[in-house]
Formats: C-alpha cells, sequence, structure tokens
C-alpha cells in the first residue's frame, strides 16, 4: 500500500545532514572543502552557488563530519556583531570571555588560543554580513591562526570577493551547480527506495523525470518542494478515492508547478 503521507516527509524543506544526497556538484564541492580544510590550504574558503542548490546542506553536512576529531563552529545566522563572534570561539573552547575586556586584548587572546588548534569556523548566509563582520574575518584570517568556510548566494557572493576584504588576499573559491536530469531522477529513486518505498519511485517514468528536471531547473531545494507537493496531490487523491489521479500524469505534474510558483495560471 503506497504511503504517499510518509513519503512527502522525506522531501520536506527541512536541513537534514541525514538525507543529505551526494550529486556530481556535491562530491566536488565535498572533496574540496574537506581537501582545503585538512591541508589548511588557505584561511578563507569561499562556496559560491544559487539560491537552493544545497549550499546548507554541505555547511551542515561537513561541520556535523568533523566535529567529533576537531573544535569545528556552524554559524547559520550571520547577525552579530564583533564582540559576538570572538564570544562564539572563546566559548567552543571553553575559554573565559570576560567582557570587561577591551576588544583588542580579547582578539590578541582567543589569536593566541587558536594559533595550533585545529578548528573550522562555517558561516552560513555569509551574504547577510555587514562591512564590519567582513573587516573582522579578514583580519582574523591575516593572522594565519583562523580558517573560515563562508557559504554565499552567486550574485552576492561574486561582489563581495571582488571587494578590498578578500580580493587580493589567497583564498578557495568553490563553485556549487545544479542537478543534471540523471542526478534529479537518481536522488528520486534512492531516497524512495532507502526509506521502503519502492512502489512509489516505480511511479516515476522518465518521462515524468524530463518534465521535473524541465520545471525545476535542477535546483536541490525547488526539487525538494516540488515532490513534496506532488505527493502531497497524490495522497489527497488516495484519501478521496479519486483513481484516476493516483498515479502521476500531466494534470498532477502541473499542478504542483502552479502550486509552488513554478508556472502561473494567466486566465
Amino acid at each position: 500500500m503506497r504511503d504517499f503521507e510518509a513519503a512527502k516527509e522525506l522531501f520536506a524543506d527541512k536541513l537534514n545532514p541525514h538525507l543529505y544526497f551526494d550529486s556530481m556538484s556535491a562530491e566536488i564541492a565535498r572533496n574540496k572543502i574537506l581537501e582545503s580544510i585538512h591541508n589548511k590550504v588557505s584561511p578563507l574558503i569561499f562556496i559560491i552557488g544559487d539560491p537552493g542548490v544545497g549550499k546548507s546542506y554541505i555547511l551542515r553536512y561537513i561541520h556535523n563530519h568533523i566535529n567529533m576529531n576537531q573544535v569545528s563552529i556552524l554559524i547559520d545566522h550571520p547577525f552579530f556583531d564583533k564582540r559576538d563572534l570572538l564570544k562564539m570561539l572563546y566559548d567552543a573552547i571553553d575559554l573565559t570571555f570576560d567582557k570587561d575586556i577591551n576588544f583588542n586584548e580579547l582578539k590578541d587572546t582567543i589569536v593566541t588560543a587558536y594559533k595550533d588548534k585545529n578548528h573550522t569556523i562555517f558561516i552560513d548566509e555569509a551574504q547577510l554580513l555587514n562591512e564590519e563582520q567582513f573587516e573582522l574575518i579578514r583580519i582574523l584570517s591575516d593572522t594565519k591562526a583562523f580558517q573560515f568556510v563562508l557559504s554565499m548566494h552567486k550574485e552576492e557572493g561574486e561582489a563581495i570577493l571582488e571587494k578590498k576584504h578578500f580580493k587580493s588576499r589567497t583564498k578557495v573559491v568553490i563553485n556549487y551547480g545544479n542537478l543534471s536530469k540523471d542526478e534529479i531522477n537518481r536522488y528520486i529513486q534512492s531516497t524512495f527506495f532507502e526509506h521502503s518505498h519502492g512502489d512509489i519511485a516505480n511511479l516515476f517514468l522518465p518521462k515524468h523525470i524530463k518534465k521535473i528536471a524541465t520545471l525545476t531547473k535542477g535546483n536541490f531545494r525547488t526539487v525538494k518542494k516540488y515532490i513534496f507537493t506532488l505527493l502531497r496531490l497524490l495522497d489527497y487523491a488516495k484519501k478521496n478515492g479519486l483513481q484516476k489521479h493516483q498515479q502521476i500524469n500531466e494534470t498532477l505534474l502541473i499542478m504542483s508547478a502552479l502550486d509552488i510558483g513554478l508556472l502561473h495560471d494567466k486566465r
């Protein structure tokens, strides 16, 4: 019996590192990031890509992968002042943060503490950082004591890399791309089969995958939203005895696209 209700939760718009999908782009990015971290290639590592391609996933995946063997700090909401960042660094190694000490003394202490400590600082949505925050990251990275991995949207990220903070500095830039049609198919099939929903996986024919790839343009987050919505419609049809729509068809494919804004009803 097809359980569309349970299956759709596998595609919910949540950041779950346990549901990580190793696309070609993700594998290349992951390997480059891990290599750069382990070999200390540069104090600054940038991940650049369109919104929704999977940058946040890869940050959390690597953070979870390495945090048992080294200090790993993940900042997923980059709204902090410069003392806040120092406090995060202090707290991560259980170093007492004295709020009455001046900023430069706090900075010098933490630089010394991290100089020989294996660590990585991940900042998601780094395009939201302001000039003062970028300048602090530049200052800390210039000490060679700190290693940052910054994830940014492609358009804003490319502009930020041209700023004085980073343009002339040694850095690693990793471009994160979209899924191909074959990768979308592999993602859908593997997700269903790994969670005992092979009966639902078999509903997705090559022509359906082609349509999904065209509509979503291979954006990972959009693919997830689309499949979630399609399964919700299939679940509704099943619960309401709409036999015709308990199989994937053109109507359901178009309705799913309309529901999440990929298409617009021009009537």
